[in-house]
């Protein structure tokens, strides 16, 4: 009885871990107050600054010395799962805050190098009433910390082509509460980008970046059923955008992504995204705004309470001011919508309860330094 009480919990855990960040709440963004305006949709063309050392290594060919991005963001998550069989759902909510530290330095004329320390995704949440709500309260607490190392480098093949690439150790951490045992684990594992930006002229630039998938093999700690390892599996990335300048003070731009969910599970699809945004310079002032959607990796028929991913949207705005000294300080908004997260399941199954979530996003607020 013992190893059937806890192997439950565990099964919801696993599948609360491997995927539900990567799909809900990081690849499209990072902690910078840019990425957040523009709802993830400004990264993979970005120039500018260190964080592109993140987003697209080849964008570091933009600096013309050094740069110093800090930033950090706040979420608070919220979702309320409504039963179908009138029995009490359950509500999950939590803080967490997300930092990014990068910084490039131009080596010659042909280099330059970055490295960078943020966290691709991060949850903490608790449960009012267990995942799915009615009487199995499987899990009550649920942590999970993703952070990134990444070193990349830039190359200048000619005035508009630079290639870029980064070597990223990821670290993986799990800390459930299950029963009133916490089980927790946590894992490091390599993976690589490679990307590059082409200027088509003054005001248009292309970008492309490609993240390899990740996964992680965690062994548990305070594991009292003797359970297996689990696994996190972080899916491959791939996003293509354009900016395009259209005045003085506007531009435009557009991205669109594709990640391998169909490497996660056999009833799982790959995913597809698109967004929009605009950049617009009022004097000191740099004002940002963004919307991007993303496709459902699964239907109805094969979501659960531990994994409810659906289509999702996000809606972002900023602001960015030059100081005197040339450094610039910005703040950032954005709403995320998770999708209703429908499960529409066949008899008795604890992790697909029949339901829908009434409520189901995510607040963003982040500052991000620039010098």
């Amino acid at each position: 009885m013992k190893n059937s009480k806890f192997t439950l919990p565990m099964t919801a855990l696993a599948l609360v871990s491997s995927n539900v960040l990567a799909a809900g709440l990081s690849l499209s963004q990072i902690g910078t107050a840019s990425s957040i305006a523009t709802a993830g949709v400004a990264g993979v063309t970005n120039n500018q600054d260190a964080s592109a050392t993140v987003t697209n290594a080849a964008g570091l060919a933009g600096i013309e010395d050094s740069s110093l991005m800090l930033g950090g963001q706040l979420l608070n998550v919220k979702s309320q799962f409504d039963r179908d069989d009138q029995k009490q759902g359950t509500t999950s909510e939590g803080n967490q805050f997300i930092p990014h530290i990068s910084y490039a330095k131009r080596l010659n004329e042909d280099w330059v190098a970055g490295v960078a320390l943020h966290s691709p995704g991060g949850l903490g949440v608790a449960y009012s009433n267990g995942l799915s709500g009615g009487e199995l309260n499987i899990v009550q607490e649920n942590k999970i910390t993703m952070l990134n190392l990444t070193a990349s480098a830039a190359y200048q093949v000619n005035d508009k082509l630079s290639l870029g690439a980064g070597l990223i150790a990821q670290y993986a951490g799990v800390e459930v509460l299950a029963w009133e045992q916490t089980i927790q684990g946590s894992s490091i594992n390599p993976t690589f980008s490679l990307s590059s930006q082409y200027q088509l002229s003054e005001q248009t630039r292309f970008g492309f970046n490609y993240q390899h998938g990740t996964k992680h093999d965690i062994t548990l700690e305070n594991n009292p059923a003797n359970l297996s390892n689990m696994a996190i599996n972080w899916p491959a990335t791939v996003e293509f955008g354009i900016s395009q300048k259209l005045s003085e003070n506007l531009t435009l731009l557009a991205s669109s992504n594709w990640q391998s969910w169909s490497d996660y599970d056999v009833d799982y699809d790959n995913t597809f995204g698109a967004g929009l945004a605009a950049q617009y310079q009022m004097g000191s002032w740099l004002l940002q705004t963004g919307f991007s959607m993303d496709s459902s990796p699964v239907d109805k028929q094969h979501r659960d309470v531990a994994l409810p991913l659906d289509k999702q949207w996000r809606l972002g705005l900023g602001a960015e001011k030059t100081l005197k000294s040339g450094s610039k300080f910005a703040i950032a908004y954005q709403f995320q919508h998770l999708g209703d997260g429908e499960i529409e399941s066949q008899g008795f199954e604890p992790l697909r309860a029949n339901g829908a979530y009434s409520e189901n996003r995510v607040h963003f607020i982040t500052f991000s330094y620039h010098y």
